[in-house]
């Protein structure tokens, strides 16, 4: 080895289900790495098809198109290394699935030729190395489609260490660069067992002459992610002291009932595990990695940028699923989650794809109504103003004289308020959208939709739900940040950020804002159970526990005493608030499976991340016996206890 290559990383937006315009895009990225005098070029991993896409894998038609792009970028390769990811087959085995197997993989081509290395076990095509280990949690499904290298050793009765071979290509004048190759979650081995021992094969290729490692990914965003995989690179590192290059793609992609999103967060690792280089973060880029000089670090955006950013990824997406410039329709309350959403559509597709209806009866206030003309003038976007009173009223009276054979039934204030919201949701904003070939979007936040606080085919309704993985807390964060760091001026109203007005449906005159009646939630608080019920699958006896061993406030990371005591007089009323939040999640999923998709922020999302089932109501055997040992506890010392 006589130097490092001059090496480069795409971080690339990455369109899932179109390969011809991937490759397009790849083509025009390796010439300008070309001119730049680029000698090795890596892309994300699954860069040509796309990652999620689903069950489209079982489609052999689009299989074998997919794999047939690799020949192209092969081809295209004249005076470049490109490392890149795609579906690669054995047309001679099958999968699990019954299928021609397929492997999630990286392809290695020099020059015009894929890359092969000797003494290579069968299974693998030249230029290819499998993905190792598969993840089998949140989204991912790739043991549903792909084969493992794991699962090809086993096949072929062979050690996995066997087809950790280093790759070598010429450099510069008769030198050479051994290098290997990882996919995504190949770096997070510590959680994997191979022969009782972590499948490390970052310490095999180090072993193996491999001079550095590049790590093909496709990782979706979400909160903390990105500092848990800079801890785990320096701690593998620090075994396997190695230059290590992980390239990771930007946009979103989606399974249906999630849209998943990536910053990219591309970044370059000396031997120590020192962050040398990082492309900025959502945003396509060429990171150049200097041999013997670091390279420009870009900085990290602040959380709430960060969440930003991630939210109109997920908002374009839709761009990008219909096949145009898609314009969108919402209803504004005169709240802040509708606020919010207008906001977020106008900053990822501008206002003048943005259109709003304030559809008010006689239980909306005037303060109300007036936040909706702000927000909409503040931000350049048409309101129809379509009051539903006379709808509703027609509509009520058709419902409260129905009777089936003398029974009247219960004309309920729930049955009142949800005609409302039905009308609101299946009619008005339903018919606009047809009527002006508009999408429409459900605009409610995390913690009304685990609680079920929302009406089925009312406002649990649209294409696409921006803030489902935001709990009422950050929206309100969020909100303020739009103000004061991103417009610099009131943008959402003040009133509803200051506490002036208070979160209300606004649908019975127990809902009046005038009179500072609002939801029944307790948001903050309820904000923080539910993000244990959610993200961190907690169950109602560790809360209990928690609250007897003095470290609830801790868990929750919500420390107000004061508020918690003035709204509950003793342990029994704060265990029964803790059972409704419970039983509201659980029995609440019938209407979450039939909401929009929802863009994926948090440890744990609605959707196909978070797999619910619908179950009747069961208790652990010891929760008597626990629910009894509390009941005898004084709510007041236990708090007390917490300071």
């Amino acid at each position: 080895m006589t130097r490092l290559p001059r090496i480069a990383l795409v971080q690339m937006e990455v369109r899932p289900g179109r390969p011809d315009q991937n490759l397009e895009r790849m083509l025009s990225w390796m010439d300008r790495a070309r001119a730049q005098g680029v000698e090795l070029l890596a892309f994300p991993e699954m860069c040509v098809p796309g990652y999620i896409v689903g069950d489209l894998w079982e489609q052999d038609a689009l299989v074998e198109d997919f794999a047939s792009y690799s020949d192209l970028v092969r081809e295209n390769s004249a005076g470049l290394t490109v490392l890149f990811g795609n579906v690669a087959l054995d047309r001679g085995a099958i999968g699990e699935d019954g299928r021609v197997r397929k492997f999630n993989a990286v392809y290695v081509c020099h020059d015009g030729a894929f890359v092969s290395r000797e003494g290579m076990p069968p299974g693998l095509p030249d230029g290819v190395q499998a993905k190792t280990l598969h993840p089998n949690y949140r989204f991912f499904d790739d043991d549903r489609h792909f084969y493992s290298l794991r699962k090809l050793a086993q096949a072929e009765g062979r050690p996995v260490h066997d087809y950790l071979l280093p790759y070598q290509v010429p450099v510069g004048e008769g030198g050479s660069f051994r290098f290997a190759v990882q996919l995504c979650e190949d770096i997070w081995f510590q959680d994997y067992r191979y022969e009782q021992a972590a499948l490390d094969t970052l310490s095999t290729y180090l072993a193996r002459g491999a001079q550095a490692v590049f790590n093909l990914s496709a990782s979706p965003w979400t909160a903390h992610k990105n500092d848990k995989r800079n801890r785990v690179i320096r701690a593998a590192l620090a075994r396997s002291p190695l230059p290590f290059y992980y390239v990771n793609l930007v946009g979103a992609q989606n399974n249906g009932k999630n849209i998943l999103v990536f910053d990219g967060d591309t970044t370059a690792y000396g031997a120590d595990g020192a962050i040398r280089a990082r492309a900025p973060a959502w945003r396509e880029a060429l990171l150049q990695v200097e041999a013997g000089h670091a390279a420009a670090v870009a900085p990290v955006p602040g959380p709430l940028d960060t969440l930003l950013q991630g939210l109109l990824s997920g908002i374009r997406h839709l761009d990008h699923v219909r096949g145009g410039e898609n314009r969108f329709l919402l209803g504004v309350s005169g709240g802040v989650d509708s606020a919010l959403v207008l906001a977020l559509l106008c900053q990822a597709v501008g206002p003048q794809r943005v259109f709003a209806v304030n559809m008010p009866t006689r239980f909306n206030a005037q303060r109300t109504r007036d936040n909706a003309r702000h927000a909409c003038a503040a931000l350049g976007v048409p309101l129809l103003e379509c009051p539903i009173q006379d709808l509703y009223e027609r509509l009520a009276r058709v419902v409260r004289g129905a009777a089936f054979d003398g029974d009247t039934g219960d004309y309920t204030r729930l049955v009142d308020e949800n005609l409302q919201a039905r009308i609101r949701g299946s009619d008005i904003l339903a018919g606009l959208s047809a009527k002006f070939a508009l999408v429409y979007t459900n605009n409610g936040n995390k913690t009304e939709t685990a609680l079920g606080y929302a009406t089925l085919y009312g406002d649990v309704n649209g294409a696409i739900a921006p803030i489902a993985d935001l709990y009422k807390t950050q929206v309100f964060a969020l909100a303020r940040h739009l103000n004061e760091a991103v417009y610099g001026r009131e943008v959402i109203p003040w009133n509803l950020l200051s506490g002036e007005t208070v979160p209300s449906a606004e649908l019975s005159e127990a809902q009046d804002i005038t009179k500072g009646l609002g939801d029944p939630i307790k948001y903050g608080y309820h904000d923080a159970l539910l993000r244990q019920f959610i993200e961190m699958r907690c169950h109602l006896l560790d809360l209990m526990g928690w609250l007897e061993d003095g470290s609830l406030f801790a868990h929750l990371e919500w420390r107000e005493p004061a508020t918690l005591l003035g709204w509950f007089a003793d342990t029994g009323a704060w265990l029964q608030d803790l059972e409704w939040v419970e039983r509201q999640l659980r029995i609440n999923y019938f209407k979450r499976v039939q909401a929009p998709p929802i863009i994926v922020l948090s440890k744990r999302a609605f959707g196909f991340d978070l797999r619910e089932s619908q179950l009747p109501a069961y208790r652990p055997r010891q929760y008597a016996e626990a629910r009894r040992r509390l009941l005898a506890r004084d709510l007041r010392a236990l708090v007390a206890a917490m300071h």
